[in-house]
C-alpha cells in the first residue's frame, strides 16, 4: 500500500483515516500536528511525529501522499491554507471517497477532495481542489462546487446550485435550484437558502438572511 502522512490530527483526520483504510489502497504512517503536547501520542494507532516542520524530512523519506486532517466549521481558510503548504513540499493530496458514497459516474472530482459515508454526488456535478462533502451530504445534478469549499454533515444542494470557492454550508441547510453562493461565503446550520448569496457573508434563517460578513 502506498504511505500516507496526515497534516492535522483531530477529529476530522479520524474520519479521513477510517475512509482510507476502508479503501485500501493508502497505509496512514504518520500524523503531524500543530499542538505540540500531541507530538508522541497517536490517533488511531497512528503516531503524531511532531508538526509541520516534520513535512521536509517525511517528503525525505519518500513519502509522497498526503491528506488534510483538518475539517472547517465556519472557516475554511485555515484547511486551505495547510492544502497550498502541503502542496509546497511536493506532496500529492489524495482523494478520499468512502466506500458508502454514491458517485455519479459523469461527476468530476478535483484533487484531494474528502467524501464522507452516505455522501451522494449525482451526475454532471463539479467539486474543485479540498473539496469536503460530508455525511450524508447530497450535491445534486450539475452543482459546481468551488476550491476549499465545505458541504457540512446533511447539506443538501439542489440541481445547478454554484458553491463559491472557500464557502462553507452548514450542517443540514438546504440550497434551492440554480441558486449561487459566494466566493468565502457562510451558510448557517440548518438555513433554508433561497435567493443568490454575496461573496464574503454569512446567512442564516428560514428563508436565510444576511446577519454579517464572513471571518477571513
Amino acid at each position: 500500500m502506498t504511505p500516507v502522512v496526515g497534516i492535522g490530527a483531530g477529529g476530522h483526520a479520524k474520519v479521513v483515516i477510517d475512509i482510507l483504510r476502508a479503501a485500501s489502497v493508502y497505509d496512514v504512517t504518520a500524523l503531524v500536528d500543530t499542538n505540540a503536547g500531541s507530538w508522541g501520542m497517536k490517533v488511531m494507532g497512528v503516531p503524531i511525529v511532531g508538526g509541520d516542520d516534520r513535512l521536509a524530512a517525511l517528503f525525505a523519506e519518500g513519502i509522497r501522499h498526503a491528506f488534510i486532517g483538518l475539517g472547517g466549521v465556519g472557516d475554511t481558510g485555515p484547511r486551505r491554507r495547510l492544502y497550498e503548504r502541503t502542496t509546497a513540499h511536493g506532496f500529492e493530496v489524495v482523494t478520499a471517497i468512502h466506500p458508502r458514497a454514491m458517485v455519479a459516474a459523469t461527476a468530476e472530482i478535483g484533487a484531494g477532495v474528502t467524501m464522507m459515508a452516505g455522501a451522494v454526488v449525482n451526475p454532471d456535478a463539479r467539486l474543485g481542489v479540498n473539496v469536503i462533502v460530508n455525511s450524508g451530504a447530497i450535491v445534486e445534478h450539475d452543482c459546481l462546487v468551488g476550491d476549499h469549499a465545505h458541504i457540512a454533515t446533511g447539506a443538501k444542494l439542489a440541481g445547478t446550485v454554484a458553491i463559491g470557492e472557500g464557502a462553507h454550508v452548514g450542517i443540514g441547510a438546504a440550497i434551492r435550484q440554480c441558486v449561487r453562493i459566494g466566493r468565502n461565503a457562510g451558510v448557517g446550520a440548518g438555513a433554508v437558502v433561497v435567493h443568490d448569496v454575496d461573496d464574503g457573508v454569512v446567512v442564516v434563517g428560514v428563508p436565510a438572511r444576511v446577519i454579517r460578513r464572513a471571518a477571513r
